[in-house]
């Protein structure tokens, strides 16, 4: 759904009806037999005819029919299914169809046709990026078309990484077909190109200027887009050098790879041994578009990540930091070097596939000058001084201080940017008795947190789930569960005069917006010891002299929120669910297409109801499910008192549409096992309401959801949408 302007809503309906089409049907959307583009050679309709041709000839008419007649009884079933309104049967049997004819196209052309189809969709890839620049020199909107090559190319990885050749069939076939709509977005037919190795796309690269060493290379950053940096090395080619660690390899300590020498398109890959690794490493290096700099765990044989440990941890002697005081605050320390050139900063760095455990000031590590000392009260598993275009991904970052902390400072010589925090499982970070350290603590330009689990902080911390300062921050299919707040929101602080001026690929302010979408958000008893319970979202810190800067849209819609808690007078009267300590600018929750869920902890007990805001708030509520008993605020005397201004208590307007029933039940399949899919009878089924044009024009609307344990799947793109973060 590429956003168009508000008058092109039924051009966005009809690409989320394609989109509908290319996750749960085996069609190729808008392939054609004269089409002068590779469209009907990887469509799954059109290689299944030529298999069934196929099988005629070489097994007979007879058994090219039962496939078909075969064919034609999923095909009724679906129609069906869809005429009594079972969608979830219905698009199950979908899956059936697709990955029976894949079944037949491989029987019959061999596993071969895989690597063909796989081949195809690379040039189809390639040719949508050549078609997207293009289209951006013409002016034409093509965020969305962005969007679509990363999830084709991600579609892509995974049929070469399936096990089945029907499955990797089917994921490259999709893949295709989401290339195709590129075409109906954008106009024109690819031109045939010969297929080169595996390209995962990435934005124009931006200009960069060197003065020839390791560390003088500076980048003029991009209007943020809303669109993250996927890791890549598609432009490689034979560049680049493996570096492979782990027991009788090439280098067995982690201290032997020259990491101050890394260059663009490096890997190191860091094998699993039953040991940990105990070392610090220090990333001061850069890779660029497309020739990311990847260190990435290589699993053991039951798919256990490789383990770097703080507890015991070693530095090498004569490491470059800046501030020696870096040395204590990471396991993955990224950060600029003695000797760099002022306005360098460390950049298109992938860490993934890798448990990172025990920085934190229980444990001690030995220096690079042989002393051994306890980590800082703000350690991190990973620690990012200043960098841009960092991903981290797959990884599993638990018993920190800090899970994962990225600063900003300097103006834009020490602005961080683009970090994509993906597919990774937060938990128990924090320290006992302190509000100071969370689960993740970020701040920079154009940060997106997706498809990631984040469980509770260290039992006895005071800290939040996620606590970002960042302008053009996205939080989407994620599932989040505990901290004091599960995600705090303040207002930007390190570099927050910069910041506070930077602006979107639109014009407009990043500060001004907040992108909450797709996410489970739950809130239980146990975790916090604050003696209150979880609080959803706070915004902004208020009254404090970097305060005031959150002033626009907090947009936060398609989400699942979940509340168990007993009703206690005294302890739990209600859950507070938005804070907003910032009164100028009048900044606003928009909360659309939402289920905001207050259940008890133990069956049969009375729950306790959500309180909308605590003091002060602005709503634009648009067809949400709202449990019955919720109050318009939380009026307790609490932390926030010295930060809240001295603006007029929320008066409870700006409600439109909530929903709601006497049984108190949107309809989950099991609330108490974390199933919060829609039943088929779910009156929250198809009731959802179009989305802000903002949301489209920015290309946030949902096209995926989350998925447990830490990885998504394409949302069913209905004309109408589901309420909550699951589509049925």
């Amino acid at each position: 759904m590429d956003r168009f302007h508000q008058s092109g809503r039924r051009i966005v309906a009809f690409v989320m009806a394609l989109a509908m089409l290319v996750s749960f049907l085996p069609v190729s959307v808008g392939a054609t037999s004269n089409s002068t583009s590779s469209v009907s050679t990887y469509s799954l309709d059109s290689l299944f005819d030529k298999a069934l041709t196929t099988i005629a000839d070489t097994q007979g008419a007879a058994a090219a029919q039962l496939l078909t007649a075969q064919r034609d009884q999923i095909t009724s079933d679906i129609q069906a299914l869809t005429a009594a309104g079972n969608k979830t049967a219905a698009s199950l049997k979908k899956a059936e169809l697709r990955k029976f004819k894949a079944s037949v196209v491989v029987s019959a052309f061999g596993p071969g046709v895989v690597t063909d189809v796989i081949g195809l969709v690379e040039t189809a890839i390639q040719n949508a990026q050549t078609r997207v620049v293009a289209a951006t020199a013409e002016g034409k909107n093509v965020v969305q078309s962005k969007q679509l090559i990363i999830d084709a190319t991600t579609l892509l990885t995974t049929a070469k990484g399936a096990s089945e050749p029907s499955d990797a069939l089917v994921s490259a076939a999709i893949a295709g077909s989401l290339i195709d709509i590129i075409w109906q977005l954008l106009g024109k037919t690819a031109t045939v190109v010969t297929p080169q190795p595996t390209a995962t796309p990435q934005p124009t690269a931006p200009t960069q200027t060197t003065s020839g060493n390791l560390w003088s290379t500076i980048e003029q950053p991009r209007a943020w887009d809303y669109v993250p940096t996927t890791p890549s090395q598609s432009a490689c080619g034979s560049a680049g050098t493996t570096y492979e660690v782990g027991p009788g390899l090439a280098y067995t300590k982690l201290s032997q790879v020259p990491w101050l020498k890394l260059l663009p398109c490096d890997t190191v890959n860091i094998h699993w041994q039953p040991e940990h690794y105990k070392e610090i490493v220090f990333l001061s290096n850069r890779g660029a578009a497309n020739k990311f700099i990847r260190i990435t765990g290589v699993p053991g044989p039951n798919g256990e990540l490789p383990v770097l440990d703080g507890n015991g941890a070693t530095a090498a002697p004569g490491l470059p930091f800046i501030n020696p005081v870096f040395e204590g605050l990471g396991l993955f320390v990224v950060s600029v070097p003695q000797g760099y050139t002022w306005g360098y900063k460390p950049g298109y760095l992938e860490i993934s596939n890798l448990e990172i455990i025990n920085a934190n000031q229980t444990n001690s590590f030995t220096n690079g000058a042989g002393a051994t000392t306890a980590w800082q009260k703000f350690a991190s598993g990973i620690y990012i001084e200043r960098a841009e275009n960092v991903a981290i991904l797959n990884c599993n970052i638990h018993d920190n201080g800090n899970g994962l902390f990225q600063n900003s400072k300097y103006d834009e010589q020490g602005q961080s940017r683009y970090l994509l925090v993906q597919g990774n499982y937060f938990h128990d970070n924090g320290n006992a008795n302190s509000a100071s350290e969370h689960n993740a603590y970020t701040e920079g330009v154009g940060t997106v947190y997706q498809f990631n689990r984040f469980e509770n902080t260290k039992k006895g911390s005071y800290g939040d789930n996620i606590k970002d300062r960042s302008v053009g921050i996205t939080f989407r299919y994620n599932y989040i569960e505990g901290g004091v707040h599960l995600i705090d929101l303040l207002d930007p602080q390190s570099n927050s005069n910069w910041e506070k001026i930077q602006k979107d690929a639109w014009g407009n302010l990043l500060v001004n917006s907040v992108y909450i979408y797709g996410n489970e958000l739950v809130m239980r008893v146990g975790g916090n010891p604050t003696g209150w319970q979880n609080i959803l979202v706070r915004l902004g810190d208020g009254t404090n002299a970097w305060g005031n800067m959150r002033s626009g849209n907090l947009y936060f819609y398609n989400n699942t929120v979940v509340s168990q808690y007993d009703y206690d007078y005294w302890h739990v009267p209600f859950i507070t669910l938005f804070v907003i300590a910032n009164d100028v600018g009048k900044p606003t929750v928009k909360a659309t297409n939402n289920i905001f869920y207050a259940g008890s902890a133990t069956p049969g007990r009375k729950p306790a109801p959500f309180a909308m805001f605590y003091h002060y708030g602005n709503a634009d509520f648009t067809n949400n499910w709202l449990s019955d008993g919720w109050i318009p605020m939380d009026t307790r005397p609490y932390q926030y008192n010295s930060m809240m201004g001295p603006a007029v208590a929320w008066d409870g307007t700006g409600l439109t549409n909530t929903l709601s029933n006497v049984q108190n039940d949107p309809g989950f399949i099991d609330v108490w096992h974390d199933n919060f899919n829609l039943m088929g009878n779910s009156p929250l089924l198809n009731a959802g309401a179009t989305l802000d044009p903002e949301i489209l024009k920015t290309g946030n609307a949902p096209i995926y959801e989350y998925l447990n344990p830490q990885a998504g799947k394409q949302r069913i793109q209905d004309a109408i949408f589901d309420l909550g973060a699951q589509e049925n």
